[in-house]
């Protein structure tokens, strides 16, 4: 599968990076170690599942799909990714 970037570069989808970026926020919203790892391969591979018919995948969907899982098992780490994006901007 494609990640369809907002400039509209495209690269692999990477599973590894996507959790990566939950275990950071994870660990922003203070979650324990061990927890942030469970968090993030289970978050992940539900995405990526979710994906699993597309060929590609715009990084703003990839975002929605991530956000809403997180907010339903972890209202925390949402938070946390979205205080991050902010600082970001």
């Amino acid at each position: 599968m494609r990640v369809i970037k907002r400039n509209q570069r495209r690269e692999a989808f990477s599973r590894r990076k996507l959790e990566r970026a939950i275990e950071h926020a994870a660990r922003e919203a203070r979650v324990s170690r061990m927890e942030r790892r469970t968090l993030a391969r289970e978050v992940a591979r539900d995405v990526q599942d979710s994906l699993r018919r597309r060929q590609s995948v715009t990084s703003v969907e990839l975002r929605r799909r991530v956000l809403g899982r997180l907010g339903r098992r972890a209202r925390s780490v949402a938070t946390a990714w979205r205080r991050y994006e902010r600082r970001r901007r």
